[in-house]
């Protein structure tokens, strides 16, 4: 059982309002999950029928990024005067409004201004729904974060299965058909939502001295470069996998969304199971072994002689990242515990930056060398980070639930 910090208090809090508080948020991720994945699944189409070559995608990946920032920063101030629940439901709603519009695009400068419309409502989804699971979990006084993630893997499992079940039998825009699911998710959490806030939590007051503030900023400035790295392999996964499939590999537009729809179920498998996980192995030994999976089966995929060994490779990745980030962000917190979440702020604002601007770096880099050399960069780069497994070591309790 987790101890929270001296100096914090949690207001009581009936099993009931946690229960109901968790089911609304949870429909917040599953939504979240199915645009992501639906976005991802749909980028073939989507190069195809704008013509975009793969920098260009980059391009209007990165227009995903810049409208993902932007309503990062400015999230904070509505979450402010409108409570997080209540802003991650309506984000979560306009969310997928925009995916059914990018299903219509045609021209590249359409898709790129609907990509940044689509970013700005994914990344307030993402800031709101995080930080009231923080908050929820909290609450709980036990970790619970993972489930939440696990909802997430699930909706973009189902959009990316819907995705391609819709393809393979003509559907001519598919993605209209998974945005109005996106959509009724979405209004199922609004009509479970209560104006009742959660319990608040009081942090511990936080005297900063040269002594302790300066070795703190820097495990936590780690935290968030690890957060970055992890994020952008899962990033490139997510976005480039189905590309690969379909422009190296020669398979057509429903193995690449099945390509991504094995990954994202490997995830949710992962995260459902990451707590007995953590419990058994401990969350350094867990992070190692699961950073060490994403580098190597990432390798074997872009190596692998059939597309069954590459969607192989593509679910063990999804095994090894499972946990990965639900164990930073869990080190993160403790140090918000005592800086007013400051530290949970720097971790996910670095994490985030490498699943939104990552993607559309390994676009330039495939259109300078190869898809495949883009790829094995990000290998590299999450091989590195196994490495920084120690900063782990006395930041996460091993012992969960």
């Amino acid at each position: 059982m987790r101890h929270n910090p001296p100096g914090a208090f949690i207001l009581p809090v009936t099993d009931h309002s946690l229960q109901r508080g968790k089911l609304i948020i949870s429909t917040c991720f599953f939504a979240g999950g199915i645009g992501i994945g639906a976005w991802g699944a749909n980028l073939p189409a989507l190069g195809r029928r704008t013509g975009m070559s793969e920098s260009q995608i980059g391009v209007v990946l990165l227009c995903f990024a810049a409208g993902a920032i932007l309503a990062m920063n400015m999230t904070p101030r509505f979450i402010a005067r409108f409570g997080a629940q209540r802003i991650s439901l309506v984000a979560a709603g306009l969310f997928g409004v925009g995916i059914g519009c990018v299903g219509l695009a045609m021209q590249i400068w359409t898709a790129a201004i609907l990509a940044a419309l689509c970013g700005m409502a994914f990344g307030t989804v993402d800031v709101a729904m995080n930080k009231h699971a923080a908050e929820l979990e909290a609450q709980a006084d036990r970790p619970i974060m993972s489930f939440f993630h696990a909802m997430f893997s699930g909706g973009t499992l189902a959009a990316a299965v819907a995705y391609a079940l819709l393809s393979r039998w003509g559907m001519p825009s598919p993605l209209i058909l998974v945005s109005a699911a996106l959509l009724i998710v979405a209004l199922a959490g609004a009509a479970l939502w209560r104006t009742d806030r959660p319990a608040p939590i009081r942090p511990e007051a936080h005297h900063s001295s040269s002594s302790s503030s300066g070795p703190r900023l820097i495990r936590v400035l780690m935290l968030g470069a690890m957060a970055f790295v992890i994020f952008f392999a899962e990033g490139a996964i997510m976005d480039w996998a189905a590309l690969y499939l379909v422009r190296v590999m020669g398979t057509t537009e429903s193995t690449g969304a099945l390509g991504y729809a094995v990954f994202g179920g490997a995830m949710m498998l992962g995260r459902l199971t990451g707590d007995r996980a953590n419990r058994m192995l401990g969350p350094v030994r867990l992070f190692r072994l699961g950073t060490a999976c994403v580098a190597l089966f990432l390798t074997l995929m872009l190596l692998a002689p059939s597309v069954w060994v590459a969607l192989t490779a593509l679910a063990l990745c999804g095994l090894g990242a499972a946990n990965v980030i639900p164990i930073i962000f869990s080190a993160a917190g403790q140090f918000s515990a005592r800086d007013g979440g400051r530290a949970m702020s720097r971790v996910l604002t670095m994490g985030y930056a490498g699943i939104l601007i990552g993607p559309a770096l390994i676009g330039f880099i495939a259109e300078a060398w190869t898809l495949r050399a883009s790829l094995v960069l990000v290998a590299l780069a999450v091989g590195m980070s196994c490495l920084g497994g120690g900063i782990l070591r006395g930041n996460v309790a091993s012992s969960r639930l």
